[in-house]
């Protein structure tokens, strides 16, 4: 009895090491093909088409033994997410965003890969078969950009631009509207230039060739076929409208993420030398005074009056404020929006694609105002009379419209996105949106991606 025993725990034991040492090779083989994937696939998302899955598909099909097509995935153009079944092999390929991720295309790619195969000595024991598995996640290098379109958009109405008297209204930079833009009538026309005009009143290089090269040329996208409101532009050069062109859908993942510091009353979202401090103010919104760098998310205040605001440390308006810049983020909880003398800068990361060294140093992401999401801001944002409202960097609020009163003289500098827009005419106000040449919403270091796990 003691020999078949041992007998028995000899073949339990050669069982184990056999064919889980035949597993243990596998799954070592499957990881290594799963990772050289999925860091492949995750380097190819781009905004000109998801080809991260034809990819990883591309080095699973040398690594394992089959060609492409294979199911639904055709070309590098149709290649969706989902489960494909090859001989022996079961892969799944899955899109994500990296956490509080900038693009509006995935940026995360997960692989995995299962395996079954016949067993050689489990059958003894009633296991025909060994199934081993290997799953990999791999980012987009960073840092990650998503690049602003418009320096005004309204995605789902006109975009006015009212004035009166000696009023004049400018938008420097390309333009959105889903019906028509300009004024309502030809005396208040709203001016625009026919090339892209940066802040500081130079033009925007083109990529053509010259020394220098050509200015970009500006663009009057509508999302109907014709434009009902009056515009001109303020050099004389063409700019006709571009008609059928949908919304843009920009930003949805982008928000801004706060410290994790809840605040109940101002008391205690004050420091000691009487400056706001970044965090969730729940129930009540800064006014007045400064607002150190950083993000501040507003939750259940019924209305916001931002009053006579500034950042603590404020750069002009148009450059990048790394050491001081502010980002708000607003949802549905919130009231009535009043920037009518806010003077903010949310931009601290204006470097090109290829600067090393700190990247969006206060997590701003060059926003200043951020209402999308799940739950976006729906209420209205006003601009009241004699108004000296400058705001710096990308204001996003796709489901909030904005009117402000003809007597007001705003300036924003970078990008309004809003539900719809409405400057009332009569007044002697100055309604002006100057353009970032090359502005991007931006998020993480040089170094981010490769594999995660």
């Amino acid at each position: 009895m003691i020999v078949v025993a041992i007998i028995v725990a000899l073949t339990v034991l050669g069982v184990m090491v056999f064919d889980a040492g035949l597993a243990m090779s596998d799954r070592r083989n499957l990881q290594a093909y799963a990772d050289a994937s999925a860091l492949a696939g995750a380097r190819s998302y781009g905004p000109g088409g998801n080809k991260a899955h034809w990819v990883a598909m591309q080095y699973l099909g040398s690594a394992l033994g089959f060609g492409t097509p294979v199911g639904p995935c055709t070309s590098s153009g149709s290649c969706p997410a989902g489960p494909y079944t090859v001989p022996g092999y079961r892969i799944t390929l899955t899109d994500s965003w990296r956490v509080n991720g900038i693009l509006n295309y995935p940026s995360v790619l997960d692989v995995v890969i299962s395996h079954q195969q016949p067993s050689i000595f489990a059958r003894m024991l009633g296991y025909s078969t060994l199934t081993v598995a290997a799953s990999a996640r791999a980012t987009t290098p960073g840092p990650q950009f998503n690049g602003a379109n418009y320096a005004v958009a309204a995605v789902n109405g006109d975009a006015m631009i009212n004035g009166g008297g000696a009023a004049f209204q400018t938008v420097t930079g390309p333009v959105y509207a889903y019906g028509s833009f300009g004024a309502n009538n030809g005396p208040h026309s709203t001016g625009v230039p026919s090339a892209q005009t940066n802040w500081d009143g130079s033009t925007c290089p083109s990529n053509l060739p010259g020394t220098p090269p050509p200015p970009l040329a500006n663009h009057l996208d509508i999302g109907g076929v014709n434009n009902g409101l009056d515009y001109h532009t303020t050099d004389g050069g063409p700019m006709p409208p571009i008609p059928n062109i949908a919304p843009p859908t920009v930003y949805e993942k982008a928000a801004p993420v706060p410290p994790n510091f809840v605040y109940t009353s101002a008391a205690a979202a004050k420091d000691g030398a009487g400056n706001w401090k970044p965090g969730i103010y729940n129930g009540f919104a800064p006014s007045g005074g400064t607002m150190n760098g950083g993000v501040y998310q507003i939750i259940n205040a019924s209305s916001m009056s931002l009053g006579s605001i500034t950042n603590t440390m404020h750069t002009v308006s148009g450059m990048s404020d790394p050491a001081g810049a502010v980002a708000i983020v607003i949802d549905g909880s919130d009231g009535g929006l009043d920037i009518s003398q806010a003077v903010l800068n949310g931009l601290d990361d204006l470097n090109g694609s290829t600067t090393t060294g700190l990247r969006d140093p206060m997590g701003t992401h060059n926003f200043v105002i951020w209402g999308g999401g799940s739950n976006p801001y729906t209420a209205g944002v006003t601009i009241g009379p004699h108004a000296g409202t400058d705001m710096s960097g990308i204001i996003y609020l796709p489901k909030s419209p904005y009117v402000s009163d003809g007597n007001s003289s705003p300036s924003f500098t970078g990008s309004v996105i809003v539900d719809s827009m409405t400057v009332r005419g009569g007044g002697n106000g100055q309604q002006v949106f100057k353009w970032v040449c090359g502005l991007n919403a931006v998020a993480g270091q040089p170094n981010d991606g490769g594999l995660v796990r």
